[in-house]
């Protein structure tokens, strides 16, 4: 995935900047789910975003899909997620503070 003109770090950055991927991700952290929980968990994302949201995470290995449970983080989106618990813990207290 990684391209000759991109630094690793700006490459992940780029894809979680695009608009919905961490709510993906941060919902799949509740655990696995099929293509239409994960639409219901997310409510205001369309499915055509969706899909190709999922894609993408699934092509930077950072979720998978099983027949049996649908998408989920994989090992590597799980390491990604747990960098976030400091950020969400910010973002409470933040939000407690307006």
């Amino acid at each position: 995935m990684t391209t000759d003109n991109k630094r690793p770090i700006t490459e992940l950055i780029d894809l979680l900047g695009k608009k919905w991927i961490l709510r993906i991700l941060w919902e799949l952290n509740l655990g696995p789910c099929t293509f239409r929980e994960l639409q219901a968990r997310c409510g205001d994302i369309s499915p055509t975003t969706i899909n190709k949201r999922i894609k993408e995470l699934c092509s930077a290995n950072l979720v998978i899909k099983s027949k049996d449970t649908g998408y989920n983080l994989s090992p590597q989106g799980k390491d990604l997620i747990t960098l976030f618990g400091p950020i969400n813990d910010f973002a409470q207290r933040w939000a407690n503070s307006k």
